[in-house]
């Protein structure tokens, strides 16, 4: 059920792409996005604890990287119409990788299975807009 969702989403992140102005750049670029997206979800940062405490040691990097996060939400929200499509995808295959991983898949099916759905998606998407 939520690898349709995932298929919706990644079908109209195609149909976006392929409005670009450099077809062949965007295409790779999508489809190098949904491997990459894949195999982050396929090993989640399981010690984020210990990254963040050594990283926020100190108070000035730590004050640095809440200006850096305040001004990604600042660009994130002025510009949410370019974001809107990349946080669906991601929040698609997210939920999809929860019910990947709850209904018991190795991790090599689950990146199988949301690499296929993901291109599959896009490559739906891509035809639609190109042969409508």
């Amino acid at each position: 059920m939520t690898a349709s969702l995932l298929f919706v989403a990644y079908a109209t992140f195609g149909k976006i792409v392929i409005s670009t102005a450099h077809l062949w750049t965007s295409l790779a670029s999508a489809a190098g996005l949904s491997v990459v997206l894949a195999i982050i979800l396929m090993h989640p940062l399981t010690s984020s604890q210990k990254v963040l405490a050594q990283w926020f040691r100190s108070d000035t990097v730590a004050f640095a990287s809440l200006l850096a996060v305040a001004a990604f939400a600042s660009i994130l929200l002025n510009w949410f119409k370019i974001f809107l499509p990349i946080i669906m995808v991601l929040a698609a295959e997210a939920l999809v990788r929860l019910d990947l991983q709850t209904a018991e898949y190795t991790q090599t099916q689950a990146l199988a299975i949301l690499v296929v759905v993901a291109w599959l998606g896009l490559a739906v998407g891509w035809a639609v807009t190109a042969f409508a």
